[in-house]
C-alpha cells in the first residue's frame, strides 16, 4: 500500500520491501492489475539485508512504512524503536540519503498513569512473605521474574480490562525518525495526576505524526504541518508497566497537586531485557512525598 501511494504521488521508482513471503503472490498480482506503469519493484527481503544493488545503485529520498514487525505485533514501543533503528542503519549504509524524510516523520511514546488492580494482582509475587504457599511450595525461581515487573513491559488489550486513567497523558520521549534522534522528556515535565486512585502502573502507547498539506494538519512545528495516528484506540493492544509499589493519591492529595515524573533510558538495559528502561516517581506536592 505504501508503495502505491509513494508512486501514485509522484515517485520516479519505487522498492517495496516485504520479509513475510507469504503475501509476495497477492502483491505482485495488485500491481499487475493496476498496471505497473509507475516503476514498482517488490523485493523479498528484510531492510537489514538490502543493499544500493537491490534499487539499481541509487539512493532513496523517501522511506514510508507502517511501523510494523510481524514478531514484534502488539508491542507498539518496540515497533517504534525498531523502525527507528531501520532507519538509522538504512542511513548509515547509505541506502537513504542522509536529507532524506521519513514517513512517519516522528514516534512520540506516551504514558498514562492507571489504576489497574487485575494487572497489579496478576503480576506480582507469589505465595506468602517467605515465598511459599501451604509451607511446602518454594516459589522463588517465580518470584524472581514475578517482582521484576516493574522493569519490563507487557503487551495487553486494555479496551478489554476495566481500569482508571488517574493522570493526563503525558510524552516520556520522541523518536525523530528524519534526524535519526531521540528526544527524551524533561524529567521534571511530568504527568499530572488528576484523579485520586491507587497509582498501580502506566499505560503506553505511541502517537505518530505524518507530513500533511495544511489543511489536514492537526499539529504545526517550524513551520512544518502533520496529522497524527495513535496506537491508543481499541483496534490495538497497548503496553503496560507496573510500578514497583503502589501509591495511594486521595482527593485532598489531587487538590494540592500529585506528580508522576518519569526519566527515560534508550541504552542498553542493565539486566539484559530491554533496549529501553524508565523509572517512575509519584510525588505529592504538599508533602514532597517521594514513592
Amino acid at each position: 500500500i505504501c508503495a502505491l501511494i509513494a508512486a501514485a504521488a509522484g515517485a520516479r521508482r519505487v522498492t517495496s520491501l516485504e520479509s513475510s513471503s507469504g503475501g509476495m503472490p497477492t502483491l505482485a498480482a495488485t500491481i499487475a492489475q493496476v498496471g505497473n506503469n509507475f516503476g514498482i519493484q517488490i523485493i523479498q527481503a528484510q531492510a537489514e539485508h538490502v543493499t544500493n544493488s537491490y534499487i539499481l545503485g541509487e539512493i532513496a529520498e523517501v522511506v514510508a512504512a507502517e511501523p510494523y514487525f510481524e514478531m514484534l505485533e502488539g508491542w507498539s514501543l518496540q515497533e517504534a524503536l525498531n523502525y527507528y533503528h531501520l532507519v538509522r542503519l538504512t542511513k548509515q549504509r547509505g541506502l537513504l540519503s542522509p536529507t532524506s524524510i521519513s514517513v512517519p516523520s516522528v514516534a512520540v511514546l506516551m504514558a498514562v498513569v492507571v489504576e489497574f488492580e487485575d494487572f497489579s494482582n496478576a503480576y506480582g509475587q507469589v505465595g506468602d512473605s517467605e515465598e511459599k504457599v501451604l509451607g511446602c511450595f518454594d516459589h522463588t525461581p517465580v518470584n524472581f521474574f514475578g517482582n521484576r515487573y516493574h522493569t519490563y513491559n507487557v503487551s495487553l488489550p486494555v479496551s478489554e480490562y476495566k481500569y482508571k486513567a488517574l493522570s493526563d497523558p503525558f510524552c516520556v520521549a520522541k523518536l525523530l525518525y528524519d534526524e535519526v534522534k531521540i528526544e527524551i522528556a524533561d524529567e521534571s515535565a511530568g504527568g499530572k495526576i488528576i484523579r485520586p486512585g491507587n497509582c498501580q502502573g502506566v499505560i503506553f502507547y505511541v502517537d505518530y505524526l505524518c507530513r500533511v498539506s495544511k489543511d489536514k494538519a492537526t499539529h504545526l512545528k517550524d513551520g512544518v504541518h502533520y496529522a497524527s495516528m495513535t496506537t491508543s484506540s481499541a483496534s490495538h493492544r497497548q503496553v503496560v508497566r507496573k510500578f514497583q509499589s503502589c501509591t495511594v493519591v486521595t482527593e485532598t492529595d489531587v487538590q494540592k497537586g500529585v506528580m508522576c515524573f518519569c526519566k527515560a533510558s534508550f541504552d542498553d538495559d542493565i539486566d539484559g531485557i530491554e533496549d529501553h528502561s524508565f523509572e517512575f516517581k509519584i510525588v505529592k506536592l504538599s508533602t514532597l512525598e517521594q514513592t
